[in-house]
């Protein structure tokens, strides 16, 4: 009788360590937890499309990849002037840097006064989805104001060319374009 026969029996997989009988395709024993490596192939089905054949998700993200890579966001910190360009598919976190509590925002605003300003370490994000541009508060302790208005914590507002942010009392203005137009 070979290993394979001894760890894989007919009504299922048997744990090297404890002799539990665990189902064909399980992961990890019931009973003491040890990885089951002969747990029989794993594998995830694409599901199907709307007219029951199978398609990528993938191409459909490469149409919408390369249409949110035409647009970038530049953020202007007014009391700095200071102006940082980022691509459309990035994440950005405004906020100060904190390397013992494991925080790097994207904009570090420390040396613009962020603390002085009200600015908490993880103060809010912009991130891109369908095709908008939109801004979240991350429970700050001073706010996130969206062309004045305050915005509730993480209810996504959405962006557009040459609103201004105010985090604590530290001004932004946020300018988005089109890398395509001509």
């Amino acid at each position: 009788m070979n290993d394979e026969n001894q760890k894989v029996g007919n009504g299922g997989i048997i744990c090297p360590s404890c002799g539990n009988r665990n189902l064909l395709g399980t992961l990890f024993c019931v009973e003491c937890g040890t990885y089951l490596p002969s747990g029989g192939p794993l594998r995830t089905e694409p599901l199907p499309g709307k007219d029951g054949a199978e398609h990528s998700r993938h191409d459909t993200r490469l149409d919408d990849d390369a249409r949110q890579n035409a647009f970038s966001i530049e953020i202007e910190i007014l009391k700095s002037h200071r102006k940082v360009t980022f691509p459309a598919e990035a994440e950005i976190l405004f906020g100060r840097l904190d390397a013992a509590h494991g925080v790097f925002p994207e904009v570090d605003l420390t040396v613009e006064g962020g603390l002085e300003s009200g600015v908490s370490r993880r103060h809010a994000r912009i991130y891109a989805q369908q095709g908008a541009f939109h801004l979240e508060d991350l429970d700050s302790t001073n706010s996130t104001f969206h062309n004045d208005e305050r915005l509730t914590p993480y209810v996504p507002s959405e962006l557009h060319d040459g609103d201004i942010l105010m985090l604590g009392s530290m001004k932004i203005r946020i300018r988005i374009y089109n890398n395509n137009a001509v």
